[in-house]
């Protein structure tokens, strides 16, 4: 019966082994060091009073990892073992195993998990009942696999069934239970890392061909994020009208002196030569806005949520005239630096078609791709790198106003 256990759960480790894992943030291997006890007789209750020392080596990419275990067992509870069969020269044990070890689920902090394994149990000093034998062992455990990924604590407890074991005076060689922590350091290659696809653009519109819905849209075509052509715009383009402070074209607003006839008295007015037709604050200096938003992992389409955020932008720019507005893309780490500075960009030009879409002019805006090169956040984290798949703005003006507005 022993035999076919053995046999079952030696067969079921290897086969499970050859299952690709899924794991995130995982790095192809563990290089640990174990300390516990070790019970070595429990028929009369447990008694965790011998010493256990071990290193151990485990290997990642597989569903049911594969870890090998050399461990060292230093007998103190002697007056536990066989009385009358020299079992006080039995001074240690030297157990190899090899084990498959079964996460429950795939986390970066704590991590429940089971084993199986089978080894080998070699006495020091052999005596009449306790000899060297082969053994199964199976246990449980969680891990905290802190943040960085730069190290784990594993705490762990283990049956270990020894197989073939002696028979003397109606007592048997039997079982061992062990309790343990371990500590661990990951090392080797990043499981998940994506490499990065090839970068091609057949028609020259921006957008790769491996995410281009319209893959043959004629030169000069304005596309959204997509590669398909965008919708003629719903509201008429405006069109900025820049007038001369000489000239006749601007009301007089104010009373007082207003050289530049924005409706703020010069006394004030802190950027004294903005164009007339120009919105200005209560200081005589252009409005200014700000957007912000974020995009889904190896996406440059903008979400619905977002794209309430750039229509109350289009409205600014409409209601506010004279402001030029540049469009910068940003990506995570993941990728090439070449394929990230594509997507970027991308981005930046989903932002330009959707504020044409709302009617600001195209004249008014410019774009550019900054790829993983200036991170707001740790790309560290999920949080991290969703922060920085971003497109943000910067409003400018024609360079003749005064240079103290900023």
């Amino acid at each position: 019966m022993k035999k076919v256990i053995v046999s079952a759960i030696t067969t079921s480790i290897l086969a499970m082994s050859m299952l690709h894992a899924k794991a995130d943030n995982l790095r192809a291997y563990d290089l640990g060091a174990t300390f516990g006890v070790t019970s070595i007789k429990n028929d009369g209750g447990i008694k965790l009073k011998n010493g256990t020392f071990g290193v151990n080596f485990q290997m990642n990419n597989y569903t049911v990892k594969p870890r090998f275990d050399f461990e060292y067992v230093r007998i103190t509870d002697k007056d536990k073992l066989w009385d009358g069969l020299k079992a006080s020269e039995v001074n240690s044990l030297l157990k190899f195993s090899v084990n498959g070890v079964y996460e429950m689920k795939d986390a970066n902090t704590f991590v429940p998990y089971a084993l199986v394994g089978a080894g080998y149990e070699y006495v020091t000093d052999d005596t009449k009942g306790f000899k060297s034998h082969p053994f199964v062992q199976g246990g449980a455990g969680v891990g905290y696999r802190f943040r960085d990924n730069s190290f784990i604590v594993r705490l762990e407890a283990k049956l270990l069934q020894i197989l073939g074991g002696e028979t003397v005076s109606g007592k048997s060689e039997d079982n061992e239970i062990i309790t343990a922590l371990n500590f661990s350091v990951p090392f080797g290659r990043i499981l998940n890392e994506k490499k990065a696809p090839v970068m091609i653009d057949s028609d020259g519109d921006g957008v790769m061909d491996r995410f281009d819905k319209c893959p043959n849209t004629p030169k000069g075509v304005r596309v959204d994020g997509s590669g398909c052509p965008l919708p003629e715009p719903k509201t008429e383009i405006i069109k900025e009208q820049i007038t001369s402070l000489e000239g006749n074209e601007c009301p007089i607003k104010i009373d007082g002196p207003d050289r530049d006839r924005d409706g703020v008295e010069d006394s004030v007015d802190q950027c004294p030569n903005t164009p007339c037709d120009f919105s200005v604050d209560d200081k005589g200096c252009p409005v200014k806005a700000n957007l912000m938003i974020h995009f889904e992992t190896d996406k440059a389409n903008i979400t619905d949520y977002s794209r309430n955020l750039v229509k109350n932008f289009a409205d600014f720019l409409i209601n506010n005239k004279g402001s030029l507005v540049h469009i910068i893309g940003h990506t995570d780490w993941r990728g090439s630096d070449q394929y990230n500075m594509a997507l970027s960009l991308r981005r930046a030009k989903a932002v330009r078609d959707a504020l044409i879409e709302y009617g600001v002019s195209a004249s008014r805006l410019s774009t550019e791709g900054k790829g993983e090169s200036e991170p707001i956040a740790s790309n560290k984290t999920a949080e991290g790198m969703a922060l920085n798949r971003r497109t943000e703005v910067k409003l400018t003006y024609p360079q003749y106003i005064d240079a103290g507005e900023k």
